[in-house]
């Protein structure tokens, strides 16, 4: 798949939908334990109900995007935005998010081209963690190897065209 540059992917609306959805009814639990007299159903309802402005807020479309462009890509998350330019990554995959030991989610990551310097600790620990420096928060309603492929196509013919004529 190939698009014409710059593009806006978004994440999938259903998904924050399901989300909101789960944490409404889990909310709406908490609060009927409070009625029936469970105090566990304060931290329930309130746990859950923290998650509501969170969901409701990421289906803004300024709240979570990414832009590939032919200097880079720039992505954003609960309206806080990160770019990279092309020059400042090295490789593209991807990773399993895994909790007790099951997959929750594969995600894209990246590694930082050789002279980048910003945030070095939190890199490695990033790296310790997921094998990757980097990472896209969302999968913008592709699959996550569909989209590091297509990132690390962007990525390649952006290296092409700044290398030096050798004719």
């Amino acid at each position: 798949m190939s698009l014409s540059l710059p593009f806006t992917l978004y994440p999938k609306k259903t998904k924050m939908i399901w989300l909101l959805m789960l944490c409404s009814a889990f909310t709406a639990i908490g609060v009927w334990m409070v009625i029936d007299g469970q105090k566990m159903g304060w931290f329930c309802g309130g746990f859950f109900a923290l998650g509501l402005p969170i969901f409701l807020i990421q289906m803004h479309p300024k709240a979570s995007f990414l832009i590939v462009s032919e200097d880079g890509f720039e992505f954003s998350s609960l309206f806080k935005k990160t770019r990279y330019l092309w020059s400042d990554i090295a490789e593209f995959g991807t990773y399993t998010l895994r909790q007790n030991g099951l997959p929750v989610g594969t995600f894209v990551g990246f590694n930082f081209a050789h002279g980048y310097q910003s945030a070095p600790k939190m890199r490695a620990v990033s790296k310790a963690m997921a094998g990757f420096e980097g990472g896209l928060p969302d999968t913008y309603g592709m699959k996550a190897d569909e989209l590091a492929l297509l990132l690390a196509s962007y990525h390649a013919e952006s290296l092409k065209t700044k290398e030096p004529n050798r004719s």
